[in-house]
């Protein structure tokens, strides 16, 4: 296997796993760290590290962001990652992490819906059903067999808002004049999203001293992997989207939720929801159709008119 087949299959289990992984480790960071200094961790050393590897590469000498740009990319960050991953990581306070995982695979679908009412992009059949089963799925999922009252719990209703934020961003950013530099921009928005979650930790939260007479072991440990490792692995994403087709790089949506089940079912000691049976198989269609389901039709009607 040549170098470049090494990179190409070390940069998919990175995406596979590493971000399948974060879910659990969220868990972990918010069980005895406030979700902002979580969020403020994280964040940081990621736009840190984005950053730095950009100016390594020469990225940013060679392209300087214009304020116009810094600008953009902030109030992406805010949608995206503190109302996005805000929402998934208070969530997690109370939501087993496998869930949260699942609930955000969802975000092709609610992407669909905003790029349909926002952007005027047309609903294709595949589309279409890969909204219906995806949403259908993600009900299945999260109802906890007493009454819907009681599933939509706060914490979920925040899980369901950092979804929307998230979905919100996606649609909105393919028009925003970012840098053209994907981990660039990425950088920017991590930094600021940290160094603004940094403030509001320090503002209103519990003081630093507060914070680390309380905190266990696995938390400090979970966001440091969320700020190193999770952040690192976008280095991979960035390599395959240059070096693989599109729409083999996205399969990562439909792998994360198996690996954050797997790890929250295997090792974090989480329950499986009464109709997890159910619900997995739905989400998992639906977020293929959004992404294959255009050629599945397509290759099915030529199979089928070559037969005749």
């Amino acid at each position: 296997m040549n170098r470049r087949a090494l990179l190409v299959v070390a940069s998919y289990a990175t995406i596979y796993v590493v971000w399948g992984s974060t879910y659990f480790f969220i868990r972990r960071s918010v069980a005895s760290i406030p979700w902002t200094w979580v969020l403020a961790i994280r964040w940081t050393i990621g736009g840190i590290l984005l950053l730095g590897l950009s100016t390594v590469r020469g990225r940013l000498a060679s392209a300087r962001p214009s304020l116009r740009e810094i600008g953009a990319s902030a109030a992406l960050g805010v949608l995206l990652i503190l109302v996005g991953n805000g929402g998934i990581t208070i969530m997690e306070k109370n939501i087993d992490s496998y869930i949260a995982a699942l609930l955000a695979s969802c975000v092709p679908v609610v992407v669909a819906l905003f790029d349909a009412i926002l952007l005027g992009k047309r609903l294709t059949l595949a589309r279409v059903l890969g909204i219906v089963l995806g949403l259908g799925g993600v009900a299945l999922l999260l109802y906890d067999g007493r009454s819907v009252a009681t599933t939509f719990s706060p914490a979920l209703l925040l899980g369901c808002a950092g979804v929307l934020g998230w979905s919100l961003a996606t649609s909105l950013g393919h028009r925003a004049p970012v840098h053209g530099d994907n981990t660039v921009n990425s950088g920017i928005q991590m930094l600021f999203v940290g160094a603004l979650t940094l403030v509001i930790s320090l503002l209103f939260g519990p003081r630093p001293a507060q914070v680390l007479s309380g905190v266990a072991p696995a938390s400090i440990f979970g966001v440091l992997y969320l700020g190193f490792i999770g952040s690192l692995a976008f280095s991979a994403y960035t390599y395959l989207m240059v070096n693989e087709p599109a729409e083999r790089v996205v399969s990562y949506a439909l792998v994360n939720p198996l690996i954050a089940l797997l790890i929250g079912l295997g090792f974090g000691g989480e329950s499986p929801t009464p109709l997890l049976a159910a619900g997995l198989p739905l989400v998992l269609a639906g977020v293929a159709f959004m992404f294959y389901g255009e050629r599945s039709i397509a290759w099915l009607r030529s199979s089928l008119s070559r037969r005749r």
